[in-house]
């Protein structure tokens, strides 16, 4: 039944009927559903709204297409035959571990016909007997900047861009550079804390000094305590979506920290990180449109397509440019011809923007789930949900002890978690409330709300019942 005043899209109505079907056990595994065609016509709607529907669908597990078979339904046990919702189910526990890691995508259905075209044609090429250009095959580069032009409205010039083998690849590249470039001891750069880990590993690596910035609950980098910084070379920044606890710079924050840079002549290196998946709010400007010149912009297709790719760019102009393009002369190449080829022929045809659609449409279906899902459990707090891949759950009042002792009790369950603490830049940081990140995109919907339930289990046990907690959930 569709309710053609509900301001719910029609095509999420009918994919919430299907899915409502398969989980009381109205239809069963292997059964074929309705053409694309035929259901459009018996409900009166487009053609491309029930595709959408069944997009949806088959990016939760909930349909299987086979290959000259047409779709069918998914072998999903029904609610009927399920244990109670909050528990997990005994094989995820047993063995088979439910890894809710953040950051990482659902690939599944990544390889379609336009992915194997793209791969097929680039395999098909003569490989070159040598790399010409280091900054990375000049189709690639082209179709990168249009990416950003499309996607982050940034007018980028094709030399300024460098491909790199993911972001970790792009992180050292720039550091290197700018520790050639200022020549003066050891650099310092300052970091996010708490932030991404690997970021402070790549600076110990090096040598470099990390100057931690405290990251706020709610209200995100602490532009005062950076103020207080005057001897910094660097600044590591995740502007658009904090890693791990999901805030981002509005526009005037954005303002005041470039104006800090420049009075202190600081490089900026944003990372543009989880800019693909803005979940309901309007996307922001990346720093780099604000002040070319100064900051330096990595991103990476980790997150639309997969890690494993280890693809990437930096974009960077000016002297700062000349320098890390040096950089990359001395260190050479990392990324494969044949990859370039059909990552370029993949770009120029749409079918990163297809798929990136797709699966927008997913996250946002499965961020709503977690939301309705943890809205009966009192004494958590859900953040980190405005964007990206994973959630951040808070335990306000409660102790590095508890936070152990969830992680590990969700671990007993067969769910594997993150423990906030691990964010954290030393012991030196800021105190952090308790709480751990999970990510939500890579395993299927069935699967992602089996474990979910097993973690309501386990913080109903720990937190749910503690006295003066007010009920509900907050979500940022």
């Amino acid at each position: 039944m569709l309710d053609r005043r509900s301001i719910v899209p029609l095509h999420e109505q009918i994919a919430h009927g299907v899915r409502a079907a398969v989980l009381e056990g109205r239809v069963r595994g292997g059964e074929p559903v309705p053409s694309t065609r035929a259901l459009a016509a018996d409900l009166g709607v487009a053609r491309g709204t029930v595709v959408a529907a069944y997009e949806i669908l088959a990016g939760e597990g909930y349909l299987l297409a086979i290959p000259g078979g047409g779709t069918v339904v998914a072998d999903v046990v029904p609610r009927s035959a399920e244990r109670p919702a909050s528990t997990v189910a005994p094989a995820a526990a047993s063995h088979d571990d439910v890894v809710l890691s953040p950051g990482r995508p659902r690939t599944e259905g990544l390889s379609d016909a336009a992915w194997r075209s793209a791969w097929r044609r680039a395999a098909a090429l003569d490989p070159a007997s040598d790399v010409d250009d280091v900054q990375g095959l000049r189709a690639l580069r082209t179709e990168i900047a249009r990416h950003l032009g499309r996607t982050r409205g940034l007018g980028v010039a094709v030399d300024d861009v460098i491909v790199t083998a993911g972001t970790s690849d792009a992180m050292l590249l720039t550091l290197l550079a700018l520790g050639s470039e200022r020549g003066r001891g050891r650099l310092r750069v300052g970091i996010e804390d708490p932030g991404y880990p690997r970021v402070r590993m790549v600076l110990r690596r090096l040598g470099i000094d990390s100057v931690p910035i405290p990251v706020r609950v709610g209200s995100g980098l602490a532009l005062d305590a950076l103020a207080q910084h005057r001897d910094l070379d660097a600044l590591i920044v995740t502007p658009n979506h904090h890693y791990p606890l999901g805030s981002r710079l509005d526009a005037e924050q954005r303002a005041v920290l470039l104006a800090w840079a420049a009075e202190e002549n600081v490089i900026v290196v944003e990372d543009d990180y989880d800019s693909e998946f803005p979940h309901g709010r309007a996307p922001l400007p990346p720093l780099a449109l604000l002040d070319p010149s100064r900051v330096v912009l990595i991103g990476s297709m980790s997150k639309v397509l997969a890690p494993a790719l280890r693809c990437g760019w930096v974009v960077a102009s000016g002297a700062v440019g000349e320098r890390i393009r040096a950089t990359r002369e001395d260190l050479d190449l990392p990324v494969s011809l044949v990859q370039q080829h059909a990552l370029a022929l993949y770009l120029a045809e749409g079918a990163l923007a297809r798929h990136t659609a797709r699966r927008r449409r997913d996250y946002r279906h499965r961020r709503r789930l977690l939301l309705e899902a943890f809205a009966s459990v009192p004494g958590v707090e859900l953040v980190a949900t405005d964007g990206g891949l994973h959630a951040v759950v808070l335990l306000p009042g409660q102790g590095l002890d508890t936070e152990r002792a969830i992680v590990a009790g969700m671990a007993e369950s067969g769910v594997r978690v993150e423990p906030l603490s691990r964010y954290a830049a030393g012991v030196a940081s800021a105190p952090l409330p308790a709480g751990f990140v999970f990510g939500y995109a890579e395993p299927s919907t069935v699967v992602l709300m089996q474990a979910v339930g097993a973690m309501i289990d386990v913080l109903r046990a720990h937190v749910a019942g503690d006295e003066g907690e007010e009920e509900g959930i907050e979500a940022r």
